[in-house]
């Protein structure tokens, strides 16, 4: 089951999902924040469910491409990413 972020820090199963949720919590700030290694630990696959602001006005596209891009290493490493991006309703 998914780990969701309000105040604190979720507990990690893999070292790959702290540095992502980590990675991604740093640089863009979200409200809620959810990292899941797919793949049963081993690294290959994640899913990230995030909701941020700084996606307010992009469209779907752009905000995965903002995701990515701040992954663009990791994703070397990976088989497989599914983003699912938001923003804080009103």
């Amino acid at each position: 089951m998914f780990r969701r972020l309000f105040a604190d820090k979720p507990p990690f199963e893999t070292s790959g999902e702290q540095h992502i949720y980590e990675k991604l919590h740093r640089e863009l700030k979200p409200t809620k924040l959810t990292v899941k290694d797919s793949s049963g630990g081993c690294g290959s696959m994640y899913v990230v469910e995030i909701e941020a602001e700084c996606f307010r006005g992009k469209n779907r596209v752009n905000q995965t491409k903002m995701v990515n891009g701040l992954l663009k290493e990791e994703l070397k490493e990976m088989h497989g990413l599914r983003v699912l991006c938001s923003v804080p309703l009103e």
